[in-house]
């Protein structure tokens, strides 16, 4: 982990994480995650500033993104408001939506359309062939990546204040999201050839029913 420069440090910035990690715990219809968010940067508040009500009056606003990216922006936030908002409370408000916005869809291509797929996949091919061992590495494997971009979104955020908008806008991070369908397709596929051989195996109409039961599934999603 890359030494912390700034105010925060390493421990503030654990008790940042510690409370980020309940972000949507208090989520509503009107503020979403702001209270998740305003308990989050209470723990690192009196340290950016020497005025930390003024700090979080100015966060009370809505505020929603995927809950894994939103320690990047709670990061970003932190550094922001200690460096001084340029602009005065609108910039960092716009930044912070900006910003919650881009990687809430991010979030949701990288771990939803992605990650949590493959791991689907994974589980499913383990319960099928009964491999207790790689059901528990999967579960752990899944959440321990959680966690890691959790955590070092919330000191890449620290890190970069007002550049996380370029950091986020460049087509390394487009082709890394490709990448990331990419592979949940090919898993995908994966276990579409592993249900079919084993229903092939079983006899040809219990491979024409699953497959006739796949095509009416895809068909009443469409």
């Amino acid at each position: 982990m890359a030494p912390v420069t700034g105010k925060l440090a390493r421990g503030d910035l654990n008790r940042v994480f510690a409370r980020a990690l309940f972000i949507q715990a208090t989520i509503h219809r009107r503020g979403m995650q702001n209270l998740g968010l305003l308990s989050a940067l209470s723990a690192g508040a009196d340290r950016v500033t020497a005025d930390p009500v003024a700090l979080l009056s100015r966060h009370t606003e809505h505020f929603n993104t995927n809950p894994n990216m939103a320690p990047i922006v709670i990061g970003g936030v932190l550094r922001i408001e200690e460096d001084g908002d340029r602009g005065g409370p609108a910039s960092v408000s716009r930044f912070k939506q900006a910003c919650a916005s881009a990687l809430a869809g991010a979030g949701d291509v990288f771990f939803g359309g992605g990650l949590r797929p493959v791991a689907l996949t994974l589980v499913t091919l383990f319960a099928i062939y009964r491999f207790f061992p790689g059901l528990v590495a999967v579960f752990l494997s899944y959440n321990a990546v959680l966690i890691a971009v959790r955590y070092r979104g919330l000191s890449y955020g620290y890190a970069r204040g007002w550049g996380l908008i370029d950091a986020f806008s460049s087509s390394r991070v487009q082709r890394a999201l490709v990448l990331v369908r990419t592979g949940a397709a090919c898993a995908g596929g994966m276990l579409s050839g592993v249900i079919a051989t084993g229903a092939f195996a079983r006899g040809t109409r219990v491979f024409a029913a699953t497959v006739k039961g796949r095509v009416e599934g895809v068909e009443a999603t469409a």
